[in-house]
């Protein structure tokens, strides 16, 4: 790699340091707004449909579906409908399959029973982490230490839910809703689908929750442990960050909307980002979890005199190991098996410079369209209109049968 790529590659990273907040600010302003545009004409639309003597359930449908156009707008702007990589997931089983799944070798079982040889190996070291707590928890049990019980059956009933009925709801319900929230059902769907990061994360977890424990006394007798763990736990967080980043790269872009725009230079300029911010991602979501976790310690000190308040800038360490952790990730995955990049992502070789102002500009010109779209069809004239069309074609119905 010559200097000149390696110049433009640092130039993108910082770049795309500064865009992330800025375009997910954007977003979530203009989402918020939509919300309160489509809530509000629902209403409209709701109060005409019952004035022109529509009952009320069939009002309530209707507004619904009506409610639900601006899930399209979205999918029609943003979603590459060519390029979602659908799972090919056995959905069968049930509760009876959720229930298999909590118990100590039930992931195992499943897969299994399942036919799917090849998360076999990853569904054993779920399990085994599960019968890692179940027997920390008898052992502390034998102790009668009610408060470190307590934590094992939590952390089991947690591990389980996360690895187990949240996969599984999820993996049953993906393809069942649409636009933005879809959208993201379906990235933590294939995200927590995919058995090798899982079982990776599996690993982080496990190790920092046991060999972390006030009771275990290689955690008082070996230095910097602590550190340690997080780092682990950061290796952990960063393969979860990189997976979901990938995902929905995949499922969504500005580019498409873009080309639909004859906007190929701001199309390329977004493409360009979608490389270069990969990295900046990982390193925002690490510092967010590392913050989401120190805060969840000081609230179990206030709790608790087994957690015991340490120096402010040991938080800080914390958070740091585990934003090493999670770049150690993000290398490893860059260079092994670990992670399949998707085919339809964005050339990694291509080491252009990221135009900032061009990136800010293909941003409002997207959300400006989206904006204006939706407006077109949440209007208080276009629901007393739709409503109209609606009603009648329902009575038509009606009649009919």
């Amino acid at each position: 790699m010559d200097k000149g790529n390696i110049r433009a590659e640092i130039y993108n990273f910082f770049v795309s340091v500064e865009l992330i907040p800025v375009l997910i600010y954007k977003f979530v302003v203009m989402w918020l707004a939509i919300n309160s545009t489509v809530k509000k004409t629902s209403k409209v639309f709701s109060k005409k449909l019952l004035e022109i003597g529509l009952p009320e359930k069939a009002s309530g449908l209707l507004t619904k579906e009506y409610a639900s156009t601006k899930d399209y707008i979205f999918e029609g702007f943003l979603k590459r409908r060519n390029r979602i990589q659908n799972l090919k997931t056995k959905k069968s089983g049930g509760l009876r399959n959720v229930l298999i799944k909590m118990l100590p070798y039930g992931s195992t079982f499943s897969a299994i029973q399942g036919g799917r040889t090849k998360d076999v190996s990853s569904a054993v070291f779920l399990d085994a982490t599960k019968m890692i707590i179940l027997m920390v928890g008898i052992f502390r049990a034998l102790e009668r230490d009610v408060y470190w019980v307590a934590v094992c059956i939590t952390a089991y009933a947690l591990y389980s839910s996360l690895f187990g009925i949240a996969s599984e709801l999820i993996d049953r319900h993906q393809n069942s809703t649409k636009g933005l929230l879809g959208s993201v059902v379906n990235v933590i769907g294939e995200a927590f689908s995919d058995t090798k990061v899982i079982a990776i994360v599996g690993l982080a977890l496990s190790s920092h929750s046991i060999l972390g424990a006030p009771f275990v006394p290689l955690y008082h007798v070996i230095p910097n442990l602590d550190s340690f763990q997080h780092y682990i736990s950061g290796f952990g967080v960063g393969l979860i960050a990189i997976k979901v980043y990938e995902v929905f790269v995949s499922y969504i872009s500005y580019s498409k909307a873009l080309t639909m725009f004859d906007s190929m230079e701001l199309s390329h300029q977004i493409s360009l980002l979608e490389t270069s911010a990969e990295l900046p991602f990982v390193c925002y979501f690490s510092i967010f979890v590392g913050l989401v976790w120190e805060g969840l310690e000081e609230i179990a000190e206030k709790f608790t005199p087994r957690v015991v308040n340490v120096f402010f800038w040991n938080g800080v360490l914390d958070i740091f190991m585990g934003l090493l952790g999670a770049l150690t990730a993000y290398v490893l995955v860059s260079h092994s098996f670990i992670i399949k990049k998707h085919e339809n992502c964005s050339n990694s070789n291509d080491k252009t410079r990221v135009d900032p102002q061009a990136v800010k500009r293909a941003s409002d010109i997207v959300l400006a369209h989206m904006n204006d779209v939706t407006n077109s069809v949440y209007s208080e004239s276009s629901a007393k209109k739709f409503s109209k069309e609606a009603a009648t074609q329902q009575l038509t119905k009606t009649k009919k049968a």
